[in-house]
């Protein structure tokens, strides 16, 4: 066994990577992440104008701060609730732009 080899093996992760069924998700859904994609992009971009940190947008929405991160990261669905809070806590018009 090579050198190279060893090493991988060495370093090989216990846990088994989920990158193919994760990238076949993505692809599943497309058809919808495009829009989550620009519904956080606006937000962000809200948050960054208006100098809100994720602490501050979770008290204006009613939830935590973690909550927050993982909506900006993709890991929450987002109802059309939570859009719609969003959208009255940061001044916005999320939907109607989203969906231009």
């Amino acid at each position: 066994m090579n050198k190279a080899t060893k090493y991988l093996e060495k370093h090989q992760s216990s846990t088994p990577s989920h990158w193919r069924e994760d990238a076949q998700w993505r692809r599943d859904n497309d058809y919808w992440l495009k829009y989550a994609q620009q519904i956080t992009i606006q937000v962000m971009r809200a948050m960054d104008e208006q100098s809100v940190t994720q602490t501050e947008l979770a008290k204006r929405i009613g939830c935590t701060q973690q909550y927050v991160s993982n909506l900006l990261k993709g890991s929450s669905n987002m109802t059309l609730e939570t859009i719609a809070r969003l959208e009255k806590a940061l001044k916005l018009d999320i939907l109607k732009t989203a969906l231009q």
